[in-house]
């Protein structure tokens, strides 16, 4: 016989997701099939949250990136350049210009394209309901009861 699509027993409910983890794992110890038990949220709330990055650690970063690969390209002319500096000038300049090259890009960027005044909206539950088909609901509102009175 088919499974039902629609797991309409509650057997528990927790106050975090970790929580129901665990009764969920509880039940499955004790013979319960894990494909019969589903973990729901429940209780939705809109939750707003800042998207965007402040304009000097977008600044920061991308300075830290552009020293990163300036370093690199100093290395590489290093080895493969014919140069009157010698290979730790021509490192520590393509560093130094790499870091100016990043923090320019990432001011400009989070000047122009970075909105930290926008906001996301999403949908996070506050309560999650353990449930499972009807006819499994017995046995493990039964097994939790029995795990509460030990």
């Amino acid at each position: 016989m088919a499974q039902p699509l629609v797991h309409d027993g509650l057997v528990a409910s927790a106050a975090t997701y970790a929580e129901a983890q665990g009764t969920v794992e509880y039940l499955r110890k004790y013979g319960m099939a894990g494909e019969s038990l589903l973990v729901v949220g429940s209780e939705l709330r809109l939750a707003e949250r800042r998207t965007g990055t402040s304009v000097p650690r977008l600044t920061a970063v991308t300075a830290g990136v552009g020293g990163g690969l300036g370093l690199l390209m100093g290395i590489f002319v290093t080895l493969v350049a014919d140069t009157n500096m010698t290979g730790l000038v021509v490192v520590f300049w393509g560093a130094a210009y790499g870091v100016i090259v990043g923090a320019l890009v990432g001011l400009f960027r989070g000047l122009i394209r970075n909105r930290p005044e926008a906001v996301s909206t999403e949908v996070v539950p506050t309560r999650y309901e353990i449930r499972c088909p009807a006819a499994e609901a017995s046995v493990a509102i039964a097994l939790l009861q029995q795990d509460q009175a030990a």
